[in-house]
């Protein structure tokens, strides 16, 4: 068993050493292109609208969400130590750690959490894709050419289907690197049309939006919101298992957060500054009609769109085989993904806003891949971990006759070690538990006030499928 084991991590480790690995600089680089532009363009209002409080749940938030995604990395690391052949489920390696940790029960039901996260969280991109060209539309033709976003939605799913037939980007770092060129284009353009408004903009000019009378409702919607946009938790590790130095994984995800935090940071002061706390929930619907602008709208648009098709990549992967579609192009992958492009087209004509679904799925289905799940595979971890370091230990003691003075403990710096390790793995043991608590509570209260709020804003401002259907009925006439 022993020798198999080594064997497999010599072969793992030559098949590691003629594939091309990711740097640590690239590293940060695809997890800013997984954050993309909602920072800079939806997020400020979600933390705006908390008054000073939105300061530090940002903090807070973020922390949690860097410590969580380390931990998961960790326990990649970790489990790469105990079972080699986890290396084999590198495809879905969230799954294969809960596979490990808690069987493989827990594992479909992370493979549902994940699956339908991917599938919802291209919701929002289509929603804001549509938004942005209906505005540029306007803009351009001093509002005669206004064709409603829930008829751009349409069109950008047809015009997005061709791509989605391809399988994943054969060229990974050509694509996140023009994307992340992209959000840095975008961030530069919005922060230079925020300080040269002369004051011609109007606030939330395109739509109606509904304001919270209390300001724990904004927490708990700017909670889920911050948690969806910063959710890296389904992509680390897929990051983490190509990178050429998988200890780095803690200093790739601080780079990446400290880069799209700045971003966001210098963003949200300069429209609080310029604009007061009367935003709506992008900003592009909020600067005056320029060049700038709407090149602006169109890159965040393409952002958006490049970065649903390449984050749903997963999703049509699983889903092919679980259908034993062949892995080369062929009539039923086109099938199967442009079956799936028209259900997430219904599901975003369904919604009323796009901050709404953001801040649902943060509550519903992103809180537990973020907050329950990485703290409780982490612990079982530990406990895995030592068993098997026991097991080498027995083993060891088997096989070779040690001397007993050896293995008897009497340097007393080495008690000392291990007395301040054993503290330290409690002090991390009792923060998880902390983690796993708040999660739970936040994400049950974030959840409830987001499908109440939801149902209030569907009677305040009903849906694109709503009003399709009510501009169609001319069949009965």
């Amino acid at each position: 068993m022993e020798n198999s084991e080594r064997a497999l991590l010599l072969n793992r480790q030559r098949t590691e050493s003629s594939t091309p690995n990711l740097s640590l600089l690239f590293a940060i680089i695809c997890i800013v292109d997984v954050f993309g532009v909602f920072p800079i363009v939806s997020l400020p209002k979600a933390v705006i609208d908390c008054g000073w409080k939105g300061i530090p749940l940002v903090i807070f938030v973020c922390s949690l969400q860097m410590y969580t995604a380390v931990l998961l990395g960790k326990c990649w690391i970790i489990a790469e130590e105990i079972q080699p052949r986890i290396q084999s489920k590198n495809r879905y390696p969230y799954s294969a750690l809960a596979e490990i940790t808690y069987g493989e029960t827990l594992a479909k039901i992370v493979t549902f959490l994940l699956d339908a996260t991917i599938l919802c969280a291209g919701i929002p991109n289509l929603i804001l894709a549509s938004q942005n060209l209906q505005l540029v539309g306007m803009n351009l033709t001093n509002n005669e050419f206004n064709m409603s976003f829930c008829y751009w939605m349409i069109i950008i799913g047809m015009v997005m289907c061709p791509f989605l037939w391809l399988g994943s980007p054969k060229d990974m770092k050509c694509l996140c690197t023009v994307s992340v060129c992209i959000v840095s284009s975008v961030f530069i353009l919005i922060f230079l049309s925020i300080i040269s408004d002369d004051g011609t903009a109007s606030s939330a000019r395109t739509m109606p939006y509904y304001s919270q009378p209390y300001v724990w409702q904004n927490l708990l919607s700017g909670y889920g919101i911050i948690t969806f946009q910063y959710d890296i938790h389904p992509t680390i590790l897929t990051i983490l298992v190509d990178m050429q130095n998988k200890m780095e994984i803690g200093k790739a995800v601080l780079g990446g957060f400290f880069v799209s935090l700045g971003f966001f940071s210098i963003t949200c002061l300069a429209v609080y500054v310029h604009f007061g706390t009367e935003i709506g929930p992008s900003i592009l619907e909020m600067l005056p009609s320029t060049i700038t602008v709407h090149f602006c709208a169109i890159l965040v648009a393409v952002q958006l769109m490049l970065s649903s098709a390449i984050g749903n990549s997963a999703l049509y992967q699983h889903i092919e085989d679980y259908f034993g579609i062949p892995r080369e192009f062929n009539y039923k992958r086109c099938i199967m993904r442009s079956v799936v492009a028209v259900f997430s087209i219904i599901l975003a004509e369904s919604v009323p806003r796009f901050d709404l679904v953001m801040s649902l799925l943060g509550g519903a289905l992103t809180g537990p891949l973020v907050y329950l799940l990485p703290p409780l595979f982490f612990m079982r971890m530990l406990t895995l971990q030592d068993a098997h370091l026991n097991t080498i230990q027995m083993e060891a003691v088997y096989n070779t006759a040690v001397d007993e003075k050896d293995t008897l403990p009497t340097d007393f710096g080495k008690i000392n070690h291990g007395y301040f390790k054993i503290r330290f793995r409690k002090a991390q043991v009792a923060f998880c538990m902390f983690i796993i608590s708040c999660g739970f509570c936040t994400t049950l209260a974030t959840t409830y006030w987001n499908i109440v709020n939801t149902i209030r804003y569907v009677h305040f401002s009903p849906p694109c499928i709503v009003n399709i259907y009510n501009s169609t009925q001319w069949w009965q006439v």
